[in-house]
């Protein structure tokens, strides 16, 4: 898998792909609409190649999305646009919706704070051994 310091590959193939499925889109569906190769782009979508910024171009363009919800895990004000991810996905839900979503998004956080206790007592065990 290809790292880089500033730019997680991982996570922008994950959405490349994400956005894809979402479109009901095969890679060769992309892949022509962004004009890269069916290869390459399954490289992309599992970090196997570090795209440039010209090839997440078109493929931002291609999945009619922006650079930013592309990369937006690689940047530093990426919170606004998960933001607005979120309100994007929710426009269009019901009162009843959208109760389940805050009350799953509540005991996912619950959940998320209880794992993040558990590993910081399991290190601390560890540093005392």
């Amino acid at each position: 898998m290809v790292s880089d310091n500033v730019v997680d590959y991982a996570k922008i193939g994950k959405r490349v792909k994400v956005a894809r499925v979402e479109r009901d889109w095969s890679q060769e569906d992309l892949s022509d609409r962004a004009g890269v190769s069916c290869s390459y782009l399954s490289n992309i979508e599992n970090a196997h190649s570090k795209a440039s910024l010209a090839t997440f171009i078109k493929i931002a363009n291609a999945l009619d999305l922006g650079l930013d919800d592309l990369v937006c895990d690689s940047i530093k004000h990426g919170r606004a646009i998960l933001n607005n991810q979120l309100v994007t996905l929710t426009r269009h839900c019901t009162d009843y919706e959208m109760h389940i979503i805050v009350e799953t998004v509540k005991g996912l956080k619950g959940g998320l704070n209880n794992a993040t206790d558990y590993a910081n007592r399991v290190e601390s065990n560890f540093k005392h051994d």
